[in-house]
């Protein structure tokens, strides 16, 4: 799955693509307003906030992440739990540094990807990190279901509708 700022997706014409995606929630009708980007420092305080674990494919200059994204607490039951893990989380940055190179706490994030997540620990995490950074569009690897998250939406009313 595919986390990035629905700002960054208007840019890139992804606001097109999402309209033709085969079930879409939340979708704007006019492309959201200028807002800055969300930091790495913003994402990492959303994986908190959220209560989330995974596994980080990204290293941070000078920072543990052990705190910001503690591994899954027990692998054998999470997912069976309802555990919030995110599995493997990847993040592009401006910059574009490739994933040996260490990011900074205050680059831009273009897109957090997850591969293997739990869907309710990315939705908790889409909802953390849309009151700080704005909507975000939410996508699958095959892009047949898009999902926007925006600040103040009731996450209990974007779970019944959450497709993951």
């Amino acid at each position: 799955m595919l986390v990035m700022p629905l700002r960054r997706a208007a840019e890139d014409g992804g606001l097109e693509w999402a309209a033709g995606a085969e079930s879409s929630f939340g979708l704007p009708e006019e492309p959201p307003a200028a807002c800055e980007l969300p930091t790495v420092a913003q994402v990492l305080s959303a994986f908190r906030e959220a209560g989330c674990h995974g596994v980080p494919w990204f290293q941070i200059a000078g920072h543990d992440l052990t705190w910001d994204l503690p591994g899954c607490p027990d692998p054998a039951t999470c997912v069976s739990n309802g555990g919030l893990d995110l599995g493997e989380v990847s993040l592009g940055v401006v910059d574009g540094a490739d994933g040996d190179e260490p990011v900074e706490l205050d680059q831009a994030v273009t897109d957090i990807g997850f591969r293997k997540p739990s869907g309710s620990a990315v939705l908790a995490t889409a909802v953390a990190l849309a009151s700080q950074a704005g909507p975000l569009l939410v996508f699958d690897d095959s892009g047949e279901k898009v999902f926007v998250v925006s600040p103040g939406d009731d996450p209990t009313h974007l779970a019944r509708h959450w497709p993951w």
